[in-house]
C-alpha cells in the first residue's frame, strides 16, 4: 500500500509542481491539490499504464482524495 501511496504522490508532485510536504493521503484534488477532471483522468490514465489495468479512469467520479486512488490501487492491483 506505501508502494501505491508514493507512486501517486509522486506523479501528483510532477503533474502539478507542489512540494512534497503538500501533498498526503487525506488531500483532496480539487480544494487541496488544485486539480480538476481532466488532470484527474490523466493521472488514472498513467497509474493504468504503470500498473496494467485498465479500471481506474472508470471510477473516477467515486474519487475524491488520494487515499481513494490507494484503496482503487489495493482492490484492481492485488
Amino acid at each position: 500500500m506505501d508502494e501505491y501511496l508514493n507512486k501517486v504522490i509522486q506523479i501528483i508532485i510532477e503533474k502539478t509542481g507542489l512540494d512534497a510536504d503538500e501533498v498526503s493521503e487525506e488531500s483532496f484534488f480539487e480544494d487541496d491539490l488544485n486539480m480538476g477532471q481532466m488532470e484527474l483522468v490523466d493521472l488514472l490514465t498513467e497509474l493504468e499504464e504503470i500498473y496494467q489495468t485498465d479500471e481506474l479512469v472508470l471510477e473516477k467520479d467515486n474519487i475524491q482524495t488520494v487515499q481513494d486512488i490507494v484503496d482503487l490501487l489495493v482492490e484492481k492491483v492485488e
